[in-house]
This record gives structure tokens, sequence and C-alpha cells, in this order.
């Protein structure tokens, strides 16, 4: 059906209201609609003399999805979990080792962890934190250009002209500078990185990424062209090996407690098999872990059966992995319907001597 000029305005006033409760700008919104900046202001100010439906189509689509992860991330406060502890100790240790130089601490582990979450969590309630997230496309400049952005410095010019700049802005401030996926930073980068932020600027510095950035770190000095990593190394204060301890016999980093205040929520229950399932996926390499039982939660929060019945259970979980195709299938042999029964059968027995 065709659009009506009246309903064309009234998607319009909604994108223009969208836009200003969110400060976001045109060129922006353009681009998430993947439309022409002009084209966009004439349909913003009702000039538009095109075809109207696809760009409405397109508008309540980009305004719908918007709002539900508003909505999502306004309904999952911060978690204090046993990661969460673990990296603040990190940091605060690292801190402590920044006296006359800066200290550096290391967070290594596979993806899932919610390692990232946490840093950005704990460098919003800490104002003398700022969290940068790298990538494997940036060079040393661009990599300084961001940190000098982040603290709201001009981050123009070249290397030695902006890192020359966060010298003087941050020396003997004890401003700890937290950066994350640096799994792909060179041998070169990370002494750039111990010279500009950790002795000249005298700040503690927090690396967050895989085992490759670890590798890197550890890698014999008397290699030629690796002799700053002695540097490096002198100035570790504190290394957090996530993966290790997630799989440690003694519960590791992801206690059940841990996963009923973070999946137990919106009045659903989580039976004490499905809590199993969830700490066995978390403590699994290369499952996805955290992130993982994230994604099934959020899916069965959707299921008519769940929400009927008010409780997720192991053999729900499962079905949803079966259903869904998750890789952690591949990774983590789970347990099959026959052999939840039997253990339930076997618990019932035990439980009745």
């Amino acid at each position: 059906m065709k659009t009506t000029a009246e309903e064309a305005q009234k998607v319009a006033a909604k994108l223009r209201k969208f836009i200003k409760d969110h400060k976001l700008n045109q060129v922006e919104v353009a681009r998430m609609l993947g439309v022409g900046i002009s084209r966009l202001n004439r349909f913003l100010n009702n000039k538009y003399e095109g075809r109207l439906d696809e760009l409405i189509n397109k508008s309540l689509q980009l305004i719908e999805s918007i709002t539900r992860k508003d909505s999502r991330a306004r309904n999952q406060p911060f978690i204090q979990t046993t990661v969460a502890k673990a990296i603040e100790t990190l940091i605060i240790q690292t801190e402590a080792f920044s006296d006359v130089e800066g200290g550096i601490g290391l967070v290594i582990g596979d993806g899932g962890h919610g390692k990232s979450h946490c840093l950005r969590e704990y460098a919003e309630a800490n104002k003398n934190t700022v969290y940068i997230e790298l990538d494997d496309a940036m060079t040393s400049t661009t990599m300084f250009a961001e940190i000098a952005k982040k603290l709201k410095l001009d981050s123009s010019g070249s290397l030695a002209s902006v890192t020359r700049r966060l010298i003087e802005a941050l020396e003997c401030r004890h401003i700890v500078i937290m950066l994350d996926e640096t799994s792909g930073l060179t041998v070169n980068q990370l002494n750039q990185l111990r010279q500009i932020i950790v002795v000249k600027a005298r700040c503690p510095l927090i690396l967050a990424g895989n085992y490759d950035l670890l590798k890197t770190v550890m890698q014999p000095t008397t290699r030629r062209g690796f002799e700053s990593l002695d540097q490096f190394t002198s100035r570790l204060s504190y290394i957090l090996k996530l993966d290790e301890l997630a799989s440690s016999r003694d519960g590791g980093l992801y206690t059940v407690e841990d996963i009923r205040k973070l999946y137990q929520y919106g009045g659903i229950r989580l039976t004490n098999d499905a809590i199993g399932i969830l700490c066995r996926i978390s403590r699994t390499p290369r499952s996805g872990r955290l992130r993982t039982c994230s994604h099934i939660i959020a899916v069965l929060h959707t299921s008519r059966k769940v929400l009927n019945s008010g409780v997720i259970d192991a053999e729900t979980i499962i079905s949803a992995i079966e259903q869904l195709g998750l890789p952690v299938k591949v990774w983590l042999p789970l347990a099959t319907r026959d052999q939840i029964e039997e253990s339930e059968e076997q618990a019932a027995i035990a439980k009745a001597g």
C-alpha cells in the first residue's frame, strides 16, 4: 500500500525525536539507514518527493532495533562477579606498583570471559581511568592518537607530536590507561607504550587480550629486535590468566552464585541442572563462555514455553543449543536427555537413601 503524506510526516517526526534523544547527527543516521545525507535531510523536513515506503521501513526498523538494545542495557545492571573482582584487584595492584614509574598489568583470556565489559564498567566508575579499544589495523600513530582523543587532547600530527602532548598531559597524574583488544600488538608497539605511558608519563598501564599477547610479551629477549621485552617484563606487576582460573577444580571464576546473579532475572528461575550446564559452558575453552550463556538465556526469555512455566532447566538449554546450532556443541559435548533423566533418577535415589 502506498504511504500517505500524513504517515510519512509522523515517521519523520518520530525519527527527529529519536535523533535528538540519542544525541546523534544526521551523518550518523544516514549511514545507519544506508541513504544519502541530502535524502535523509529532505525526509526529516517533509520535503522528500521520492518513494517513501523503503525509507520509512528502514527508519522504523532502526528506531525499534536501538530501542530494544537500550532496553536490554537498562534491564541488565553490572554484576560484580568473581571475574570483575579479579580484574579490579589487578588494576588496584598495578596502581600500587606505580610510584616512580607506572606499572603494567595484563588481563589474559579468550573471548567470552566478559573482560571488556568489566574494564568498561571500571572506567565508568573510576574517573581517573580511561578505556580504549584497539584493533589490528591500527598503526602506532593511530593507536596513540586514539588515546589522545579519549583524553580530549589534540590527536593530529606525527607520532612524535602526539606522544609529546600525551606525556605533557599525563605526567605525574597517575591516570590509569586501559587498552583492550591488544593481542595484535607488536614488540615495537609494546616498547613504545612502555616508554611513553609507563616511563615518561608515569601512568599505570593495563593491557587486555588473549594468549597471543602473552606469547609476544614472553618471547626470548636474546632474539634480535626483541631486547626491549626485558624492560617491558621488568615492569609487569600482575598477570591475570582468566583461562587457567576458569578451569581450576575449585570452581574457578564462575561460581554457582555468579551464574544465578547473571542469568536468573525477569522472574524466570534456573534449575540446579541448568546452572550446572551454564557453569560447564563458562569454564570450557573456545565455547564462547559467558557470551554464549548470555545468548542462550536471552533467546529462552522469549520462548513461550519458558514464559509460561517460569523455569529454565538443562533440557531446555540443550534444546536451544541444538536448535540454534551454536558452536558450543563442538567444544562441549553436552548430556543427552536420557543422561539428564538418569542423573535426576540417581539424585532422587541418593536423596531417599
